[in-house]
């Protein structure tokens, strides 16, 4: 009898996790198929706000127009005034313009065997729904005198600089929500990352992340008209001449305390000389050898440099035949966290770009310090290893900009990470073509968030 008992209550829980596994997976199938692109978020945000209701989440919409829709969802009401674990995620994408290189329909949403393929399912949908799936399992541990609140906030326009998600919360709403500290996007698991170990998984947990600088560069020059009359007083010819100098240039490695934590636990896992190279890669002894250490993986020489990626090259339209009197050429900055790189990077720009050229900042996101690894960051790292027992957990620079750097901005302790297990192959549909998530992966990262917040339930009160 208590045997029959036993496999009972073990098929009760097998068809329980089953269940909600399957509705993480149709949450998420669902959300994908809003085109979400920055300034149109607001379908996608009531579709999950929905559920949230639905699930007896606490709602608070901070902003509802079209192009600025954030709201919360939270285990408690706002009013209760708890210290606030904040699970930050974006529901906007960016465009998936060409269609027609997607296995499935960029917003079809479709789930294939043990994948939901569509924009969005990394970045950053199927995260929200991660934490989102597993801020309800813990709404059903829980009571009400447990010390936190829990809050999945979902924000808009973050692909498009922040400025009508982020900016808007942190300007306006800090106070009410209470942060203790912020979950956002980063980092994710990966392996063949470590020159000397390829093999080992490591997760990276960003507590610090780039500065983006989106410049514009514009040369307006009148000369013959008509293309059969050859002329280096050519607008095309002097930004071709710029972009050279742009790209060629060599930029220093400079290491900052973050890089420096970084490297020495990288080498910690590199045997060997080789790895004690790693841990000390900062020091003047190496500096010859330095990049040639650091370019073995694509990763590491952008964490300890600027970078100036050419991103479009436009002109007016015109005939064929016709010479443009305006050429432009965009470039996406990346600038390490050092409050000097902006004033700098302009400065040395405007040395070597032709004086007929016009430089504008377009975007840029704002200055913070790293945040310094806590007691939630210790936290987390355990969580990650119940989940991947062979991984190891590091914090980062992150190469990109996100609406983390809003909130670290303010002082708020900030981590970014994806906690999942990627490969090379699908990191690039990250923005790219054939975006899409293993049901797998969506599982481990609920169970990371889940582990998280039982490490906090069990904390003693």
């Amino acid at each position: 009898m208590q045997r029959k008992i036993y496999i009972a209550v073990v098929v009760f829980f097998l068809a329980f996790d089953f269940a909600k596994a399957q509705e993480a997976v149709d949450v998420l199938s669902g959300l994908i198929k809003f085109p979400s692109v920055s300034g149109k978020e607001s379908e996608a945000a009531k579709y999950l706000q929905k559920i949230c209701e639905q699930k007896g989440l606490y709602i608070r919409v901070f902003s509802e127009s079209d192009s600025a829709y954030n709201f919360s969802a939270s285990l408690f009401p706002l009013s209760d005034n708890k210290p606030n674990i904040i699970l930050l995620n974006h529901l906007d994408v960016v465009p998936a313009n060409e269609t027609k290189d997607w296995k499935y329909p960029p917003y079809s949403g479709a789930v294939v065997k043990d994948t939901v393929w569509g924009r969005g399912a990394l970045d950053m949908k199927g995260i929200a729904v991660m934490q989102l799936m597993a801020l309800l399992k813990l709404k059903e541990k829980t009571g009400t005198d447990f010390k936190y609140n829990v809050t999945l906030l979902c924000l808009g326009n973050e692909e498009s600089g922040g400025k009508n998600g982020a900016k808007i919360i942190c300007d306006n709403y800090l106070d009410e929500l209470k942060p203790a500290v912020v979950f956002g996007e980063g980092g994710v698991g990966l392996r063949n990352v470590i020159p000397g170990n390829a093999g080992k998984k490591v997760f990276f947990v960003s507590v610090a992340e780039k500065k983006s600088l989106w410049i514009k560069l514009e040369a307006k020059l009148r000369s013959h008209g008509h293309a059969s009359m050859p002329s280096n007083r050519n607008a095309n010819k002097i930004i071709l001449n710029a972009i050279t100098k742009v790209e060629n240039n060599d930029p220093k490695i400079k290491f900052d305390r973050t890089t420096k934590t970084t490297f020495k636990k990288l080498g910690k896992l590199v045997p060997g000389f080789k790895g004690f190279i790693l841990s000390h890669i900062y020091w003047g002894i190496f500096k010859p050898i330095r990049k040639k250490v650091l370019s073995q993986n694509e990763m590491l020489l952008p964490m300890v440099q600027n970078t100036f990626q050419l991103t479009s090259i436009t002109n007016p339209p015109g005939a064929l035949n016709q010479i443009s009197a305006v050429s432009t050429a965009y470039f996406d900055c990346r600038l390490l966290p050092r409050f000097h790189e902006k004033p700098f990077t302009i400065k040395r720009l405007m040395r070597v770009l032709d004086p007929r050229i016009k430089l504008t900042i377009l975007d840029e996101s704002p200055e913070a310090e790293p945040t310094k690894p806590d007691h939630y960051y210790d936290l987390f790292s355990e969580a990650i290893k119940k989940v991947h027992s062979d991984a190891e957990v590091i914090p980062f620079l992150f190469l990109a900009s996100s609406d983390n750097s809003y909130f670290r901005n303010k002082k708020v302790p900030t981590y970014g990470i994806m906690p999942l297990e990627l490969n090379a192959e699908l990191m690039q549909t990250v923005h790219g073509v054939n975006e899409r998530i293993p049901v797998s992966g969506l599982n481990s990262g609920i169970e990371v968030y889940y582990n998280f917040f039982e490490s906090l339930l069990n904390e003693k009160k």
